[in-house]
């Protein structure tokens, strides 16, 4: 997803709506009880190198708690940040290049995700012995750190103790990356395999960019827009001392339907639900002008 406007992404609609009908088994659901378990870990600002990075992807899990809750679960690991050395890429005279074990050592920052994978497979093991129901497990990867849960599931299997699992593998490379190519020891290893995920899968799969909650709502970070430049003078004139002044404020007032006003476009939906449009933000930008410029006058009176 990195430098995609597609970070804001709904876990859910993406697997019923598009991922499962394009698989082998295809009028398959997802399971009663958290039907999509997700993995990651947060990240941590000693290596992150947007400084508005935790909290963009705070808000993002944040969003699938609130959007989600019934039917995913997030299971966090952790980044580790060590000192460790690693060969340099050097060159023989004649530009060829050096063997790594010829090469000078430097010492670098190495950032690794923990415990990741390790609760994959255990998810994933544990509720191919433990739940009778369950029908099939679908991977999203192409690390393959899990093959032995894959080999471990196969084995299961040929037990015959309950009906066979199938697995489904994933690999989250968007359509046209011919850099990323379902990797063999996985794809062997599975009932069915999708080798992309489509633009438009993502584009047509993402979460509304404010979801409320009890507490706190859920905002979608401004930087993720498409056309982030846009909302963010949306904002500006929004939270102005003399408009909103509030961040909530403003994306209340965004997800709220607007009337039909004279010599304004009409807008077909929310204001939030066209920010990715390039003509839907335009005609969005004209009503938000137009309101700074009713709340000025309101002021003034």
């Amino acid at each position: 997803m990195k430098g995609t406007p597609y970070k804001w992404l709904d876990l859910v609609k993406l697997f019923e709506e598009h991922i499962i009908p394009r698989s082998d088994v295809r009028n398959a659901t997802l399971h009663d009880d958290v039907g999509i378990k997700y993995f990651t870990a947060e990240i941590t600002n000693k290596a992150a190198a947007d400084p508005n990075s935790v909290n963009d992807q705070r808000s993002y899990h944040h969003a699938l708690y609130l959007h989600s809750e019934n039917w995913l679960k997030t299971f966090k690991g952790s980044y580790a940040v060590d000192k460790v050395e690693y060969p340099k890429v050097e060159h023989h005279e004649a530009g060829i290049e050096k063997e790594p074990k010829d090469c000078a050592r430097v010492k670098v920052w190495k950032l690794e995700e923990k415990q990741s994978d390790v609760n994959v497979a255990i998810e994933a093991v544990y509720d191919a012995v433990m739940d009778h129901t369950l029908e099939q497990i679908i991977f999203v990867t192409n690390d393959t750190d899990i093959v032995p849960a894959l080999k471990k599931i196969r084995e299961h299997n040929q037990k015959s103790l309950r009906s066979p699992i199938k697995i489904g593998l994933v690999v989250p490379s968007r359509e046209n990356n011919e850099y990323r190519k379902p990797n063999k020891s996985l794809s062997n290893l599975a009932d069915w395999t999708v080798k992309y995920i489509k633009n438009s899968e993502l584009s047509e799969s993402q979460l509304p960019c404010r979801i409320a909650g009890k507490k706190s709502s859920a905002i979608k970070p401004t930087s993720w827009f498409k056309h982030h430049q846009k909302v963010e003078e949306i904002l500006e004139i929004l939270t102005a001392s003399d408009v909103l002044k509030t961040i909530p404020r403003a994306w209340r007032w965004l997800s709220e339907p607007k009337p039909e006003v004279k010599c304004l476009p009409i807008l077909t939906s929310t204001p939030d639900q066209l920010l990715d449009c390039e003509k839907g933000i335009e005609d969005v930008l004209e009503h938000v002008k137009a309101f700074a410029r009713y709340m000025r006058e309101k002021n003034k009176n």
